[in-house]
């Protein structure tokens, strides 16, 4: 009797287990190629320098929907979200509020000298980015 009682319980602790760490991450968001993902930090650890992937973080933007930018989306060059920070600073101010979406706009902005991009070496991390859904 025993036994057909602490099975399902057994089961419930072990499904709720599995489910709340999935269920209990935030996600964030952030542009590649124009589109909109969806992202969420883990607690693996990077060696500063170490990250392969770009992005991009605004210091400056006063565009209120200014995510990140990634230089890769999923599966397009990506090496799996160990990501290697820039920080983009406006230097033309009356440019700070256009929306960037992705990295050739980024890049296009940079060429025309409307901001700056730095790397930051210490900042590296690693995420994942899931398609928006």
């Amino acid at each position: 009797m025993r036994s057909i009682v602490a099975a399902p319980l057994v089961t419930i602790v072990l499904v709720g287990l599995l489910v709340a760490p999935a269920s209990a991450r935030t996600f964030g968001r952030l542009y590649a190629e124009g589109e909109t993902f969806r992202t969420f930090g883990t607690p693996a650890r990077v060696d500063p320098g170490t990250g392969t992937d770009p992005i991009y973080t605004f210091n400056n933007s006063t565009n209120p929907d200014q995510l990140s930018v990634a230089r890769y989306a999923p599966g397009d060059g990506s090496h799996g979200g160990r990501w290697a920070v820039y920080h983009v600073t406006w230097t033309d101010v009356t440019a700070s509020g256009t929306l960037i979406t992705s990295f050739d706009a980024l890049q296009a902005n940079a060429d025309l000298g409307l901001l700056t991009i730095a790397r930051d070496e210490g900042a590296d991390f690693r995420c994942p980015i899931l398609p928006n859904g």
